[in-house]
């Protein structure tokens, strides 16, 4: 099947311009789907969202993905970035998918860091998310952002860290990935991990069983704490991204083949009558 794929810009509610893809199949559709990649990427991330997109369409499906501010083609500045600040984001890209695709249902997915931020945000607008899909989720952000690491202790940075964010308004989270000050002070308060049991809409989390970065074990866990019925799909050997080990363009046979088939069952699961 056919799809059109059109380049797109949107202002976001404190006036930044974020890029994105919007992707809409040939034939007339009623569903759309809202893809936000992770932390320190960019809306492409690697080349896989671009063909679950090109998937989704051949399934019906329009898509819309988009650079999150500080990323990719987007304006802003990384250190800037809040989960506040992707939440409205997150709002207004629905938004923009509903008037660019004319669709009556609207799924969203996030994948690792973003994944505890789109569940929130089907927690606290569930008569917009007709089905969410989250792909090995980060769901606790004080954990991995402040427990974890050893700059912090007892919930203090450290003094060596404290000076080192005072004087470059930044700490790398990742080799990709810059935290300013206004995130680390979030996550005390926004618990995202909390709020899996507000979740109305059907779920769908995949997630590699080898994933070094986000263990499978969290999804395990996350699980039974959905109000709505909530289906884990565990992707056997792969690591984060559904990749071999230290594959990060997915150009290894195996990671193409894993993420093939999570583009499969994402789309079958999406257009399925009841699941």
């Amino acid at each position: 099947m056919t799809s059109a794929e059109q380049e797109i810009t949107f202002r976001t509610l404190d006036g930044l311009h974020l890029a994105g893809t919007l992707v809409t199949p040939a034939e007339p559709h009623d569903h759309a789907v809202v893809l936000v990649h992770g932390g320190g990427v960019t809306r492409e991330e690697g080349g896989f969202f671009t063909r679950l997109a090109l998937g989704l369409s051949d399934f019906g499906l329009a898509s819309l993905r988009f650079d999150l501010r500080g990323h990719g083609e987007s304006e802003g500045r990384q250190e800037e970035l809040t989960l506040s600040a992707i939440l409205n984001d997150i709002r207004v890209a629905l938004w923009h998918a509903t008037d660019a695709t004319g669709a009556a249902n609207l799924s969203l997915l996030g994948t690792s860091f973003t994944g505890g931020i789109t569940a929130y945000y089907a927690a606290k607008c569930p008569d917009e998310i007709f089905r969410l899909v989250l792909f090995n989720p980060r769901l606790n952000y004080k954990e991995r952002t402040i427990d974890s690491r050893r700059s912090w202790q007892n919930d203090y940075l450290t003094d060596e860290a404290a000076t080192q964010l005072h004087t470059q308004g930044y700490l790398f989270h990742s080799p990709t990935l810059r935290h300013g000050r206004a995130i680390y002070n979030e996550v005390f308060w926004l618990r995202t991990h909390e709020v899996l049991g507000e979740v109305a809409a059907p779920t769908l989390i995949v997630h590699g069983s080898k994933d070094t970065f986000v263990p499978v074990e969290a999804s395990r866990a996350a699980v039974p704490q959905f109000r709505a019925p909530c289906r884990l799909v565990e992707i056997e050997g792969a690591q984060h991204g559904f990749a071999v080990h230290d594959d990060p363009h997915y150009l290894h046979p195996q990671s193409q083949e894993w993420q093939a088939f999570v583009i499969r069952t994402v789309a079958e699961w999406l257009t399925q009558e009841n699941r």
